[in-house]
């Protein structure tokens, strides 16, 4: 042990890589990550020993952080306020940290669509979660839920929505929320995790995708993961409505340079800072525009293709993930694994999840539908 040639090592783990599924064969069809764009994992190279926690060290590091955060928040009509971490989950417990401080409260309020890492964050934060009935569409039930938020208003430090639901991709009415209670003047956190650069897009496209952004007074926070679309693992940003909001995500640090640290973590690579930038400046937002159109027509592709051979989709994809219902879910999914197409199973009784990734074609969807077919027809 410790006594090999690193291209030997190199070698092996190449060898081992291989051994996991492969995005560009059109293997991975469950998961919300992607094949990362190629520049922006050199980009990630060239920063990768960069601490995004050490301005004062890494000066070009941090503005590259300011920059990039302020071109997402302007997407979502903010001003520029937030942070970059290396994940959706941080973020979102990051997000219930701030507006805990802000609130000194002890609820959250979400619907019960909303993702595990909500979950994690009422448990690691002390809050109480007190989750909301879904409608038979699978959409939060508005009415109950401006119930238990008049009911608790004092107590909650947020509800919880999400633009890009875990199981059916479905964009949260955030805007009918507030319509409906927002003079309750509760904040509201919005997990874009998933959905947030892909429906920011399609609003201006596709009818239906609710306005979920800081145009809405009641929006305090979004997650948004840029890993879910086009850059490497991990990368993320938390975005805030304000700089008081921003200013409660630091922390005292006496022996650091500047004397404080932001974010959860005490060291983050600079890597995920310019991998994302490396993306705005390549494919700007109309790349990315064009981007979340090209998956849509993926994903409508495939709702066809599922039709002509008898197959029902839960609902009409919002985002591009398709919910597909099959019979005898569990040997469904053991045929279409043994065949390397990994789906994911829903929450949903009876019902598969396909994302579809940038790595995802034609070709991929026909072999899944074809193989599909076969599966259950045996």
């Amino acid at each position: 042990m410790g006594t090999r040639d690193p291209r030997e090592v190199l070698r092996l783990l190449e060898e081992l890589r291989r051994r996991d599924p492969s995005y560009v064969d059109g293997e991975v069809l469950g998961s919300m990550t992607t094949e990362p764009l190629w520049y922006s994992v050199e980009a990630f190279k060239i920063f990768i020993n960069t601490n995004l926690n050490d301005p004062a060290l890494f000066k070009e590091t941090y503005r590259l952080e300011r920059d990039v955060v302020a071109r997402i928040s302007s997407l979502f009509h903010g001003n520029g306020h937030g942070v970059v971490t290396y994940g959706g989950t941080e973020s979102n417990i990051t997000a219930l940290y701030i507006l805990r401080e802000l609130r000194k409260g002890d609820i959250v309020v979400a619907p019960k669509s909303a993702h595990i890492s909500i979950k994690k964050a009422c448990k690691l934060l002390g809050l109480t979660l007190i989750t909301t009935r879904l409608k038979e569409d699978y959409t939060p039930d508005l009415e109950e839920m401006c119930r238990v938020i008049r009911w608790y208003k004092d107590r909650i430090v947020a509800v919880v929505f999400t633009a890009g639901t875990t199981d059916l991709g479905i964009v949260e009415p955030v805007d009918k929320l507030v319509e409906m209670c927002g003079d309750t003047g509760v904040p509201i956190h919005v997990d874009a995790a998933y959905g947030g650069l892909l429906a920011i897009f399609l609003q201006k496209h596709r009818s239906g995708i609710p306005l979920f952004d800081f145009r809405l007074e009641n929006v305090y926070t979004i997650t948004v993961d840029t890993h879910k679309i086009v850059s490497p693992i991990p990368g993320s940003l938390l975005l805030v409505k304000n700089k008081e909001l921003e200013e409660l995500a630091s922390f005292e640090a006496p022996y650091m340079p500047e004397r404080k640290q932001r974010t959860l973590l005490g060291t983050r690579t600079g890597g995920v800072v310019a991998a994302i930038w490396s993306i705005l400046e390549v494919e700007g937002f109309e790349g990315l525009e064009k981007l979340a159109l090209d998956l849509m027509e993926r994903a409508e592709y495939l709702v066809d293709k599922l039709g002509e051979h008898g197959f029902k989709v839960v609902r009409k994809p919002m985002l591009p993930l398709v919910a597909i219902r099959v019979p005898d879910r569990d040997r469904v999914v053991e045929g279409l694994w043994r065949n390397r197409l990994y789906v994911y199973p829903s929450t949903i009784p009876d019902v598969i999840r396909v994302v579809i990734g940038r790595h995802i074609t034609r070709e991929h969807i026909n072999r899944f539908v074809d193989t599909l077919v076969r599966i259950v027809k045996k």
